[in-house]
């Protein structure tokens, strides 16, 4: 052999090794295991993260170490036994041990730490199109999964631009073939379709699941439940550690998808091309998804006027049908007094499901939730054209905010409490809505329960202090902390969880008082008389802009200040 072979072996034979060490660490599972459950790699921070179970934490426990793929040398600076047992002493949130192993015949030092949250490893090099990667769980105290083949894309809108760091991730899992693939994770449904949310803007990580937990206990079943039964208007999920390679990516929440399937929706008559089940999901704040204005439809577009069409898919389904859900729009816009309303709003709208979801939203105060970022759903439309309402991306509520500029707005702003933006949800406002009573009790029986202050602060706090509890909010902070995705903001879990609960504190009583205000009442001092009718009338002769909402003098909601809302005050004075 001569040199330039020689050398070229060499070279082979270095990037053989190079590629194993790198191959052990990107796996995040092959370094060793404790008790048979693996130790995941961070290579970058030299850190080790193992699942195990909850009950681990505040004891000692003796553990096996198998290191058959990379040998351990030491732990805590002692060497390990030949029996291969190491005593992990007082396991704590954030307690590490030093651990010196060799892996392909390089000798590294890694702290040793664990969480009681399942492990979730993605391997693939991933982007805004779906790409060929893989997928592992590693449940607390469990050996990890087989490797789940996937494609695995970026999601989201305003958190899957180009400077966003901690991506939130669409998984589908297929089999050899590149078929659909079903799997159960989790205890939660089989399914080939999954979420990572990454909590990205959210400074407690868990807003987003807690809220959808809450909808799932509070809110009514949709009006089909009879038909379907297992139906669900909210996404089941878990928190969860995640690596991406050997790259520690933080918090996440592992969800279903929000898809036909958990709505169990009727499906698309293909055979004969009949539309049943329809699903669209709302992306933007305009006239239309305010239901106030409805433009002309065009069935071969995938949205109608950022109503993003999610069954039955256009890929599937070419031309789509708008038609039901322009009727209830179309309805909701031409219904210009509260008279219209009442007669039409039963036949367009699951309205007992509407009540519910305008009291949940109001009370999170999920102003990114009024009329975007809602499921519209029809079960079947052949048989009944109502809409009702699914939750998503609900990582603004709970004062959370996607601007820096409106970061944690103070709880006394005059227009903290708008009046919704959406015309369905508005109307339950008005005194002469025909559904008022049963709005305002539906929320005082909501308040005295699952909306009440000390159920609200123990949801939020007991969330949090499960990712703190396992040192998970600890490394979050260390991995995220400061990041451009949450505007330079330190993450501070201790100073969430107090946030939270006094923003709450403070909400509540504000809100229960605004939610039973007479909008007639314009001058907010108990009573209907003739005093509110002079304060509309000043606002009307005014040459000046006068300093008052709005939605306080337009009684109305015509959208302006006339003598129109003059006589609904006089009416309520009368009693007509």
């Amino acid at each position: 052999m001569n040199k330039e072979s020689k050398i070229a072996s060499l070279r082979c034979a270095t990037t053989l090794i190079l590629i194993m060490l790198m191959s052990v660490m990107a796996s995040g599972s092959t370094l060793f295991r404790v008790n048979q459950c693996p130790a995941f790699a961070d290579s970058a921070r030299n850190m080790l993260l193992v699942s195990v179970p909850q009950q681990w934490f505040g004891t000692t426990v003796a553990a096996t170490i198998d290191d058959s793929d990379a040998q351990v040398l030491s732990i805590g600076g002692t060497p390990l036994p030949a029996d291969r047992t190491f005593a992990f002493e007082d396991i704590t949130a954030g307690k590490s041990w030093q651990v010196e192993c060799s892996v392909g015949g390089a000798t590294r030092t890694f702290s040793l730490q664990f969480t009681y949250l399942p492990i979730v490893h993605l391997q693939g090099d991933f982007g805004y199109d779906y790409a060929a990667g893989t997928m592992t769980i590693a449940e607390p105290g469990k050996p990890q999964s087989e490797a789940m083949t996937s494609r695995i894309r970026w999601r989201g809108g305003s958190t899957n631009t180009p400077d966003k760091h901690k991506r939130n991730y669409s998984i589908k899992f297929v089999d050899q073939n590149g078929e659909k693939q079903n799997r159960k994770l989790l205890g939660m449904r089989r399914d080939n379709h999954w979420i990572l949310d990454a909590g990205q803007a959210d400074m407690s990580r868990v807003r987003n699941r807690v809220a959808t937990e809450l909808w799932l206990d509070m809110a009514r079943a949709p009006h089909y439940i009879d038909q379907a039964p297992d139906a669900l208007t909210g996404v089941r999920g878990e928190m969860v550690e995640v690596f991406l390679g050997a790259d520690y990516r933080g918090i996440y929440a592992l969800t279903e998808a929000m898809d036909r399937k958990q709505l169990q929706l009727v499906k698309h008559d293909t055979i004969n091309n009949v539309f049943h089940g329809g699903l669209w999901k709302t992306n933007r704040f305009n006239d239309a998804s305010g239901f106030r204005w409805a433009e002309e439809f065009n069935d071969s577009l995938p949205t109608y006027c950022d109503f993003e069409t999610k069954y039955p898919e256009l890929d599937e389904v070419f031309p789509t049908s708008y038609q039901v859900l322009y009727d209830a729009i179309n309805g909701m816009a031409w219904a210009e007094s509260v008279e219209s309303f009442n007669d039409v709003v039963d036949g367009y709208f699951d309205v007992p499901v509407a009540i519910d979801y305008a009291i949940f939203y109001l009370t999170l105060n999920a102003t990114d939730n009024s009329a975007k970022n809602i499921y519209w759903l029809c079960y079947d439309r052949a048989v009944d054209p109502r809409l009702s309402i699914a939750v998503w991306d609900l990582d603004t509520s709970v004062g959370g905010s996607w601007s820096p500029s409106l970061w944690r707005p103070p709880l006394s702003q005059h227009d903290y409490f708008k009046l919704p933006f959406n015309w369905l949800f508005k109307m339950f406002f008005h005194n002469r809505c025909k559904y008022r009573q049963q709005f305002l009790a539906r929320y005082d029986q909501l308040r005295a329960t699952w909306l009440s202050e000390a159920s609200l602060v123990q949801r939020y706090t007991a969330a949090i202090d499960r990712i703190m509890g396992c040192g998970a909010a600890l490394r979050e902070q260390n991995r995220w902390n400061g990041d451009s995705d949450l505007y330079g903001h330190p993450l501070d879990f201790d100073e969430e969880k107090h946030y939270i609960a006094q923003w709450l504190t403070q909400r509540l009583p504000l809100l229960d008082v605004w939610i039973h205000h007479h909008l007639c009442d314009v001058n907010h001092d108990g009573h209907v008389t003739s005093t509110d009718v002079t304060v509309v009338y000043n606002c009307i002769l005014s040459d000046t802009e006068v300093d008052i909402d709005i939605d306080d003098v337009d009684t109305d909601f015509n959208g302006s200040i006339t003598a129109t809302d003059i006589t609904c005050i006089y009416n309520e004075i009368l009693g007509d």
